[in-house]
């Protein structure tokens, strides 16, 4: 027969407390450091999405304008979808290469407001003026 004092006692199988504060504190940290990035990342994306809806508007604007004839281009700005659109006629850089007659410099520059701060790209192309 066996003595009661004797025997020894069952492995404790589980978690201590202290081992579950410990994974729970890394746990939050864990957390917290990922919920932060969530609006950063999002924020990008809205700025992306701008952007695209930027390149969109002025590559239908400029392809709009180049089907027009020179003599009907004109300087213009105006608002599209919440974006300013501002297309600008001018002379190519270099006219020692080219007849300045015959070759129009063509700049959109979509402009708008994001997150208090106003963006903007610009899109050059040039325009091929049949002779008069």
């Amino acid at each position: 027969m066996r003595n009661a004092s004797s025997q020894q006692p069952a492995a404790y199988s589980g978690f201590s407390l202290i081992e579950l504060v410990i994974a729970l504190a890394i746990l939050a940290v864990g957390l917290v450091g990922s919920m932060r990035i969530f609006p950063a990342g999002l924020q990008a994306s809205r700025r992306s999405e701008m952007m695209s809806r930027a390149a969109i508007v002025a590559q239908r604007t400029i392809e709009s304008l180049k089907l027009a004839s020179c003599g009907d281009l004109t300087d213009e700005r105006t608002t599209v979808d919440g974006l300013t659109l501002a297309t600008r006629l001018a002379q190519p850089p270099s006219t020692e290469l080219v007849d300045p007659a015959r070759l129009k410099s063509l700049e959109a520059s979509v402009e708008w407001e994001q997150d208090g701060r106003s963006r903007a790209l610009t899109f050059v192309t040039y325009v091929r003026c049949p002779p008069s």
